[in-house]
């Protein structure tokens, strides 16, 4: 972990994205127009996907990380019926992504409030 990191929070640790894009096609395969929702935790994005009732199948989730978009495979936030995953195991494929085990007690993500701002 970065030692500004440390004192300063989770958004300066550079092994972590800085924050998470939801990038829906509301015209289908159409790409040309696109919205984008962005929050500071993978699970406050899903929560807020899932609140609003999306269909996961027409939306991308990606990290911001070291100033790219980086898609995020679909097993990472999806169950195998393509549905979203529920917070709690959001949990287990982050930890195979970040290298290191968290579950809601230890996050690295913790000190982040997940909000969603959006539509862009």
């Amino acid at each position: 972990m970065n030692p500004l990191a440390g004192l300063l929070g989770s958004r300066y640790d550079d092994a972590l994205p800085y924050s998470y894009e939801a990038v829906v096609y509301p015209l289908g395969e159409d790409e040309s127009v696109r919205v984008s929702y962005v929050a500071d935790t993978i699970c406050g994005l899903v929560n807020f996907l899932k609140k609003r009732r999306e269909d996961p199948e027409g939306i991308r989730l990606f990290e911001i990380f070291r100033g790219k978009e980086v898609p995020i495979p679909e097993n990472r936030y999806l169950s195998e019926d393509g549905r979203w995953l529920p917070r709690k195991r959001l949990c287990n494929p982050m930890t195979e992504r970040y290298g290191e085990p968290m579950d809601e007690t230890n996050c690295r993500f913790r000190d982040r409030k997940g909000t969603v701002c959006g539509p862009c």
